[in-house]
């Protein structure tokens, strides 16, 4: 087959996603910090900053600070890289100071525009994540108790739970200081200091409240800290949070005082953040390597069992271009099944392109294939069962997983390498909102103003007829309804939107006419399969959820 002129779409097709993810449509003033993109503007009367990351983590997710912290100070320097070190996994860092109010309602009030403004006018998510040191504990624990449903996780470092012990100095170690005292009581409004006392809504009063929200917290603290002791604070936070089941993981730093803040070395609070920003736990192996290139990674979480257990393998979305494994969802609901998860990271397509793999969709797809066989490689150390694993996925990631269930199995038995030497075949898949075809004339066909396709092949004039020639031997390679055959696993798709065949759709990538056309091949070839989407037949499962827990608990 002649090769077709392969990088400058790629590299054009990448820009754009680049762009359409990275951009962020923020005002004000524009400027370099420390190699991060920080846009300055105002939200009322107080200034926001805002640190945009050119990769953003799925759902653009971010992170609310009281301050962008100091890189020169020695007592927040390690904040600061924190920080930074956010933006490079993917999260926008917003930064805006509510000043010494002790998370008294004016702060709660000035940081309620900051969070609507974000995510009203800017389009970040809805659920969030904070973080904050010694007196700026007050501000974002009370912030996340009065807004259920909107905060992930605290960082909290060597952060006041109880004014009583700072600046209150009422609890027998801190010495507190007067002074804050003082004005925290004229913030808050109360009569008296037996009425600051008396209060009752200290982040450790709010425990019960965080924990029904499922606020997972992470807390540095300082073992020789004795102006916010650690015993007055961080611990009976998490005696509470224990206590009530929450998720609270204390990191001690035993040589340290109430200064410097923050951690040297910031990966612990770094994987904590990323993971239960989405509802995840810590994995139990984290961006274990099963290639060489940096992107070929997959997170592990092992079910709790004696015997070994199912596995549900997630290959996540974004057009082979964007998205990210830190959240494949449902982990903790699979692991109360008895299935352990893992997450497949993959090289997108600018990556395979630059690695010289024609054609460029070969790459994210044989990198799946291979970390299902390395997963499989993995059964006796992970407690695995080779036999019962599941793939879900969603977008292009669905597609891939399609492309894996129908794919003839590229186990070489004779290999040398024991990794190659397992299957990459599923016995099971989950797609969500997937591509079934990569035919050019099957989805112009289906639904007429497809555009999605071409940057898979590397091609331009994808729709030409003449292009479509060209490329079949790869089509019949990489797209999943070419390859279904009466072999395949069973399949479960899901669609948003109802399908509407022969006609224009809103979102032509993602829509039920893929899933129509495919459940009608496989029914032909009597593979098992459901389709769920608004107004469709009864199905025997419901969600994705339930098919792959049913599938891979089977004997």
């Amino acid at each position: 087959m002649k090769p077709l002129p392969l990088v400058p779409f790629v590299a054009l097709f990448f820009s754009v996603v680049v762009s359409l993810n990275a951009a962020a449509p923020f005002p004000g003033e524009k400027a370099d910090y420390h190699g991060v993109p920080l846009y300055s503007f105002n939200i009322g009367p107080d200034k926001v900053l805002v640190l945009v990351p050119n990769q953003p983590l799925p759902a653009k997710a971010w992170i609310l600070a009281p301050s962008l912290y100091n890189s020169e100070n020695p007592a927040v320097a390690n904040m600061a890289r924190t920080e930074l070190e956010l933006v490079k996994l993917g999260f926008y860092v917003v930064a805006m100071g509510p000043g010494n109010t002790f998370g008294a309602p004016q702060a709660i009030a000035k940081w309620d525009a900051v969070y609507h403004e974000i995510t009203e006018t800017y389009g970040l998510n809805k659920k969030i994540a904070l973080m904050g040191l010694s007196r700026e504990g007050l501000s974002i624990a009370r912030w996340a108790a009065k807004h259920p449903g909107k905060v992930a996780a605290l960082y909290m470092d060597k952060a006041v739970c109880d004014f009583k012990s700072w600046p209150g100095g009422k609890l027998g170690l801190s010495k507190g200081s007067p002074k804050d005292w003082a004005s925290l009581q004229e913030l808050y409004g109360f009569g008296s200091e037996a009425e600051a006392l008396a209060f009752k809504e200290n982040p450790v009063d709010l425990a019960t409240k965080l924990v029904a929200d499922k606020v997972a917290i992470v807390y540095v603290a300082g073992d020789k800290d004795d102006v916010v002791p650690v015993s007055e604070n961080g611990a009976r936070m998490q005696a509470e949070y224990e206590k009530l089941g929450g998720v609270f993981k204390m990191i001690h730093q035993e040589a340290e005082g109430h200064h410097p803040h923050g951690l040297e070395n910031p990966s612990a609070i770094l994987n904590f953040l990323q993971y239960h920003y989405y509802g995840n736990p810590e994995p139990t192996y984290q961006s274990v390597s099963y290639g060489p290139h940096a992107k070929q990674i997959v997170d592990f979480w092992k079910a709790p069992s004696d015997k070994p257990t199912p596995v549900a393998v997630y290959i996540h979305g974004g057009g082979w271009g964007a998205g990210s494994h830190v959240d494949p969802g449902h982990v903790e609901d699979y692991l109360k099944a008895g299935i352990s998860v893992a997450s497949v990271e993959y090289r997108f397509i600018n990556e395979s392109t630059a690695d010289g793999l024609i054609p460029p969709v070969k790459g994210p797809m044989s990198d799946a294939a291979r970390a299902i066989q390395f997963i499989r490689s993995k059964s006796a150390q992970w407690n695995i069962r080779k036999d019962r694993l599941g793939l879900w996925g969603g977008s292009a990631g669905a597609c891939t997983s399609l492309w894996l269930a129908f794919h003839k199995d590229l186990a070489d038995p004779a290999s040398n390498d024991p990794v190659s030497r397992e299957s990459t075949r599923p016995i099971c898949v989950v797609a969500h909102a997937g591509q079934t075809s990569l035919d050019p004339q099957q989805m112009k066909e289906w639904t007429p103003n497809s555009t999605y396709g071409g940057h898979a092949f590397g091609v331009k004039n994808f729709w030409a007829p003449e292009t479509r020639e060209t490329i079949l031997p790869w089509i019949n390679e990489y797209s999943p309804y070419a390859l279904a055959a009466s072999d395949a696993p069973a399949i479960f798709m899901t669609y948003g939107t109802p399908p509407a065949l022969g006609q224009d759709e809103k979102d032509p990538t993602h829509t039920a006419n893929f899933g129509i056309k495919l459940q009608e091949r496989l029914q032909a070839l009597k593979v098992e399969s459901e389709l769920v989407y608004p107004g469709a037949p009864e199905t025997k499962h419901k969600t994705g959820l339930e098919f792959l827990v049913d599938k891979l608990s089977q004997p």
